[in-house]
C-alpha cells in the first residue's frame, strides 16, 4: 500500500515531463522549391513591367483581383488586351500591351 502513494505523487511530475517534452519548438519547415521555369533576369524585368503597367493601366477599369482571377493561354490573354485596347486606344499602346500580355501569360496562364 505504501507504493500507492508514491505513484500517486509522481503522476503529475510524469505528466508535467510529457507535456514540456511535446511543446519543443521545431524549426520552420522550409518550402520545397517551385517547379516554375527559371526566367532570365531580362524576362523578369519585363514581366515586373507589365505588371506595374496593368496596375496603372487596367486598374483603373477592373479590380484586379477580378481581371487576374481567370487563367488564360497566351493567345487568349491577346485577343482580351485587343479587346480593351479598342474601347480606348489612346489608353494602352501597342508596346504597353505587347508588356500587359507577357505579364498575364507569364503570371496569370494556363500551364
Amino acid at each position: 500500500m505504501r507504493n500507492r502513494p508514491v505513484s500517486l505523487r509522481s503522476l503529475p511530475l510524469l505528466l508535467l515531463a510529457l507535456a514540456l517534452g511535446c511543446s519543443k519548438s521545431e524549426a520552420p519547415r522550409q518550402e520545397p522549391p517551385s517547379a516554375a521555369p527559371a526566367a532570365s533576369p531580362a524576362a523578369g524585368g519585363a514581366v515586373s513591367e507589365g505588371k506595374a503597367l496593368f496596375e496603372r493601366k487596367c486598374g483603373v477599369c477592373h479590380e484586379l483581383a477580378r481581371a487576374t482571377a481567370r487563367a488564360e493561354t497566351k493567345e487568349g490573354w491577346v485577343k482580351i488586351v485587343k479587346d480593351m485596347q479598342s474601347k480606348k486606344p489612346d489608353w494602352i499602346s501597342d508596346a504597353d500591351a505587347a508588356k500587359l500580355i507577357d505579364y498575364l501569360a507569364a503570371e496569370h496562364g494556363k500551364r
